[in-house]
């Protein structure tokens, strides 16, 4: 299947296009640049702002670029091109590296896993949360999703969330038994 990103503003579903087809990505692991999460306004029922800062290291613009070329060295083999039929995206006309990298810039995406915006530490200046989830400086408040992670993972975050919220119920029922 292939599919058109969400439209900005609305609610954040993939649209599958009409056609078949298959899509070649690639998600690097260890990416090293850091966006940010912050409040707008006092008001609860404002959305924060995020900004992701997705390509805004040298290593992941160099990780991206290397990439996009392999991709496209891939889609060229034999093999790949009894498969394709027509390249929808970037298209034909998109050559080079300069060319596929703005591609990457403008297409890329978190695929909803953004990660470590509630950062799990000791030091309440470095992070959000202690090791047992509950907020620094606060009394009975946890967060207990992918927020925590310490560090980006290198895989889908579904498994390692659910171990999270596992190991935290454990702890909240503890806490609510007085152990």
């Amino acid at each position: 299947m292939t599919y058109s990103k969400p439209t900005p503003g609305k609610r954040q579903l993939l649209k599958p296009d009409a056609e078949p087809g298959f899509s070649i990505s690639v998600q690097p692991c260890r990416p090293t640049s850091r966006g940010f999460i912050e409040i707008k306004d006092a008001d609860p029922r404002t959305p924060p702002r995020i900004v992701t800062n997705a390509l805004s290291t040298d290593y992941d613009v160099d990780q991206m670029r290397k990439a996009a070329l392999f991709i496209r060295r891939f889609s060229q083999t034999p093999t790949m091109q009894a498969l394709i039929v027509r390249e929808i995206a970037p298209g034909p006309s998109c050559q080079g590296e300069d060319a596929l990298l703005q591609d990457a810039r403008e297409r890329a995406g978190t695929l909803f896993h953004p990660v470590s915006t509630c950062r799990m530490g000791a030091d309440p200046a470095q992070s959000v949360v202690n090791a047992r989830l509950q907020v620094h400086g606060l009394q009975g408040l946890r967060v207990v999703d992918a927020s925590v992670f310490p560090m980006v993972t290198s895989g889908n975050t579904n498994a390692p969330t659910l171990m999270l919220a596992e190991r935290a119920a454990d702890w909240i029922l503890a806490a609510a038994q007085g152990r």
